[in-house]
């Protein structure tokens, strides 16, 4: 079985932890108010050696679970605060590198997530990389659509900061990756407007949006000889300007 994911690049923007949490839990309601049947949102609680599962209107998805919602290591890892001795993480501390998280989605309460969910987004410094991927459960995989996969990154354009998204596997990957890249077409590819300008063959379908424009390879999310001769098109087409991310 084909592995899909779903790999983003974001306009980093910098946050304070509070900040961060919050804008995670937006990701997720518009990702719940798409797929209302994706009813459970949980993460992974180290202290419990579990998971560890928010409430439904996500009322406890908030600075007082700050601890369990952003990974981070309290050995060794270190904040910016207004006492700039201090290094420890609080509400209103800032990171260098960014904060980050693993939430996972799924039907019901069960050990397999259907989706899981890394966050990577508000470092202080500049070109630091800021993202939202997302893998899918094996059982998944086996009901995803083209229609789903269109919606979810239609859900991630509402954070206002996605500049790329592409609905992709390994192998695809394998076959229309090139050096001098570090993005690639997919089954889907999601482009900001303003980071890209493309004139498509007839072959290649698209839909624009108000903020960006998404190609289409066909009908399947699956591998195929024409999804990699047209992906290997559009990237040749595109170069290395459009197909390169910096933050």
């Amino acid at each position: 079985m084909e592995k899909i994911k779903v790999i983003t690049r974001l306009t980093n923007r910098e946050m304070s932890a509070h900040d961060f949490i919050n804008y995670c839990k937006n990701i997720v309601v518009n990702l719940k108010n798409i797929f209302s049947d994706l009813k459970m949102v949980s993460i992974w609680d180290d202290s419990t050696n579990s998971k560890f599962y928010f409430e439904n209107n996500l009322a406890n998805f908030s600075v007082q679970n700050l601890d369990k919602i952003l990974i981070y290591n309290p050995e060794e890892d270190v904040f910016q605060n207004d006492n700039e001795q201090d290094k420890n993480l609080y509400e209103n501390s800032k990171s260098w590198i960014g904060f980050n998280t693993l939430l996972y989605l799924s039907k019901d309460k069960s050990e397999a997530s259907d989706l899981s969910i890394n966050i990577t987004q508000g470092a202080s410094e500049k070109n630091k990389t800021a993202l939202i991927n997302i893998e899918f459960s094996d059982e998944f995989l086996t009901t995803l659509t083209k229609d789903f996969s269109i919606k979810l990154i239609e859900s991630l354009e509402k954070s206002g900061d996605l500049v790329y998204a592409v609905v992709i596997s390994n192998e695809l990957r394998r076959k229309v990756k090139t050096s001098g890249q570090n993005l690639w077409i997919g089954y889907l590819t999601y482009f900001q407007h303003k980071n890209i300008k493309i004139n498509l063959p007839d072959s290649v379908n698209s839909i624009n949006y108000d903020k960006g424009i998404l190609i289409d390879l066909g009908e399947k999310i699956e591998i195929s000889d024409e999804a990699v001769n047209k992906a290997v098109t559009i990237r040749n087409i595109l170069g290395d300007e459009a197909l390169n991310y910096s933050s």
